[in-house]
């Protein structure tokens, strides 16, 4: 790192014009990193999600340990950049947290006191984390949060909140948080592993101003037996065709339709957004009128939620194998500027409400947990436009196109139904050249990713 201050000077300014203290305790010992809680072999870590109903007194407590978390993820946000930019010196989480102890002391931020020292902490971490993945490439520099737009979390590791497992109903317990007397009212849907204590748990309130508890726990996860073809030793696999005339079709033919939620809704989410405007900036109507939009906008996300959740645990449940397409969905969602921009937005409104990042990000871990394969086939794969049959690549084909024949064999084909049939194809011959490459007894990987293996070109 270019000009980087280091040694006394650096210790210097963040003492002299960072407000960032010298590491009072164990000066005789050597700094060492933090180590994170030892995983057993084999457990994976799952989140189970919980509706949690907050008497007021907890509501407003929580709502100022939101406001605690969101201030506290700014302020480090800053005093990190103007380290960097006006004085050449990095802060890492060990700094932001000094400085946290000197802004408790402050007169204008005493009120941070009123907050779980462990929850503002892992505030911290997470800036922490976002600027990790700014390092390594993988995100952007991290932004400010914004009371309006960001989400309203916080997290308590196991030192800030108790943990009583009910014994007449296992998987269920009172939970009591810091800073709280009470337990809160959660809604046990279901129960979480019995005789264990979460790693942490996440208190989160969304727009419609729902209370959610997520309870991160370490659990064996039971591989599915393996799924075979009929009298055969070979996996049985499934191609998915993506798309927006049908969310997702299938390489024997069944298609999910696409349940396009926003369109159904946007009449009434019109309404209430012309309901909106009309009100006064401040009042408590113009306040009633975004929670009636935001409890809306609620109600698709959980429709929507519910209906990917059942169709890909069913995928997982009945295939060895799963084939998907590597899509370019930031590229295809990119802003719409210039000429055709309201059809550019409108297609962009369509991708938003298909939700395709979420449906793969769901067969991802539901693969890892289950013992499936998940085999992502190359982008440029020309899956619409070669016969499933004769394997003759023809011309591009445009999106008014449904369905076509084939002018060398005559074979007559279905768009989506084809593309997922010949992803099939290429998936299994990508799993075959990978578990023919490993030591016998060996599962191939829950992910293969056509762009990791350099070697394999796509099948004509």
């Amino acid at each position: 790192m270019a000009n980087r201050v280091t040694g006394d000077e650096a210790r210097r300014i963040k003492r002299e014009h960072l407000g960032v203290g010298d590491r009072t305790k164990h000066r005789t010992r050597t700094a060492a990193p933090l180590k994170g809680l030892s995983r057993e072999p084999g457990a994976q870590q799952r989140v189970y999600r919980f509706r949690v109903y907050p008497t007021a007194e907890q509501a407003a407590q929580l709502a100022r340990t939101f406001g605690a978390c969101r201030w506290v993820y700014n302020e480090g946000l800053a005093l990190r950049a103007k380290a960097w930019e006006e004085h050449r010196v990095s802060l890492g989480f060990a700094e932001t947290c000094r400085a946290l102890t000197g802004w408790k002391r402050l007169p204008e931020t005493v009120w941070l006191r009123e907050a779980s020292s462990t929850v503002l902490q892992q505030s911290l971490r997470h800036l922490d984390s976002a600027f990790s993945r700014f390092f390594r490439g993988s995100a952007k520099y991290p932004r400010r949060k914004s009371k309006h737009r960001s989400r309203d979390s916080a997290t308590y590791v196991r030192s800030g909140f108790r943990w009583a497992e009910d014994p007449e109903r296992p998987g269920t317990a009172s939970v009591t948080l810091a800073k709280q007397t009470t337990p809160l009212d959660v809604r046990w849907s279901r129960a979480v592993p019995p005789g264990q204590l979460p790693v942490k748990l996440t208190v989160t309130r969304d727009r419609a101003g729902r209370f959610f508890l997520s309870v991160l726990v370490e659990e064996f996860i039971s591989a599915l037996p393996e799924a075979f073809l009929p009298d055969s030793r070979e996996p049985k696999a499934v191609g998915l065709d993506l798309g927006l005339a049908t969310l997702v079709t299938l390489d024997d033919g069944e298609k999910l339709p696409h349940p396009r939620l926003l369109r159904q809704y946007e009449k009434q989410l019109a309404s209430l957004q012309r309901d909106l405007h009309r009100k006064r900036k401040g009042s408590k109507n113009r306040e009633k009128a975004r929670v009636r939009i935001a409890r809306l906008y609620a109600s698709i996300g959980d429709v929507r939620s519910d209906l990917l959740d059942r169709f890909t645990t069913r995928l997982v449940r009945e295939n060895q194998v799963l084939v998907v397409e590597d899509l370019p969905i930031r590229n295809l969602a990119r802003a719409a500027t210039g000429r055709g921009s309201r059809r550019k937005a409108a297609l962009n409104r369509s991708l938003s409400d298909a939700a395709w990042g979420e449906l793969l990000r769901r067969l991802h871990y539901k693969c890892a947990w289950y013992g499936r394969t998940l085999v992502i086939v190359d982008r440029f794969f020309p899956s619409t436009r070669r016969c499933s049959s004769c394997h003759t690549k023809g011309p591009k084909l445009d999106v008014s196109i449904r369905a076509w024949t084939c002018t060398e064999c005559g074979a007559a084909h279905d768009r989506d139904t084809n593309a997922a049939v010949n992803l099939r194809e290429e998936g299994m011959r990508l799993y075959w050249t990978v578990a023919a490459a490993l030591p016998p007894g060996q599962k191939p990987a829950c992910v293969i990713r056509a762009s990791d293996l350099v070697d394999l070109a796509p099948a004509a």
